[in-house]
Parts: structure tokens; sequence; C-alpha cells
């Protein structure tokens, strides 16, 4: 149950990547109309899209590009492993295992910068899940 927890959790993060990619990837393309699209989002109380066209105002170009190229790749790999995973494969557990793995370091500085309750829930099902999922494979491998 947990497992599967945390795999949906990983495919609602893997919906957020791609969502971050497509926008960066349209701003990066139409760079010169962000300027004219921040001041409509400002004069029509949209203070939070605003403030994201604000951030890609920021950005640049090029790191536009490069976000939406690094956040689409690691939304594809998390959406794969966490299809192999709920098909039972013993690659899509692996691959889940690296993903969880690499999001610790992240995790423990949200959790540093901002503690809060809900940083130490993601942590605790994060660590949670790669101990079941170590264990998971351990057995698997024992067989």
């Amino acid at each position: 149950m947990l497992l599967r927890l945390i795999v949906f959790k990983k495919l609602l993060v893997a919906l957020v990547l791609f969502a971050v990619s497509l926008l960066s990837l349209v701003g990066s393309r139409r760079y010169d109309q962000l300027p004219d699209l921040m001041q409509e989002l400002t004069e029509t109380d949209h203070t939070l899209l605003a403030a994201l066209v604000n951030r890609g105002l920021d950005e640049g170009v090029w790191r536009l590009q490069v976000t939406a190229l690094v956040s689409g790749l690691y939304g594809l790999v998390i959406t794969v492993a966490a299809i192999g995973t709920l098909r039972g494969k013993a690659w899509g557990e692996w691959l889940l295992l690296a993903v969880l793995l690499s999001s610790l370091p992240v995790e423990v500085l949200e959790l540093i910068k901002k503690p809060s309750t809900v940083h130490v829930a993601l942590l605790t099902i994060t660590v949670m899940g790669s101990l079941l999922l170590g264990l998971q494979l351990r057995r698997r491998r024992i067989r």
C-alpha cells in the first residue's frame, strides 16, 4: 500500500515536471512576448501567474531551455519508473529506488530551509519507500 502511495506521489511529481517543462519551453520560444504578458497579468490581478512569468524573464532564454530539457527528462524517468513498478517489473523498482534516493538530498535541504510537517512527512515517505523497495529488491534477488 505504501509503495503504491509513493508511486502515485511520484506520478504527480512527474506531471508537475512536465508542466514546468512545457511552460519553460513556451517561455523560451516566446521570450520577447513575456513582458507584455506579465503586464497584462499584473493588471488583471493574476499575481501567481505574473510571478511565474517574471521568474521566466529573470532566468533568460537559455536557462528556460535548460529547465525545459532537464525537467522533461526527469519527469520521463519518474514516469517510466512508476509504470514499471506498478507492473511489478524489477527494472522499474530499481529505477524507482534510484529516483527516490536521488530526491533525498533535495528533500533534506527543503526540510532544513523551511521546516514544516509537510516536509517531514514527504521525507519520511521517501525514506520508508526507499527502505521498503530496497528490502523488496533484496528478497527478490535472494530467490
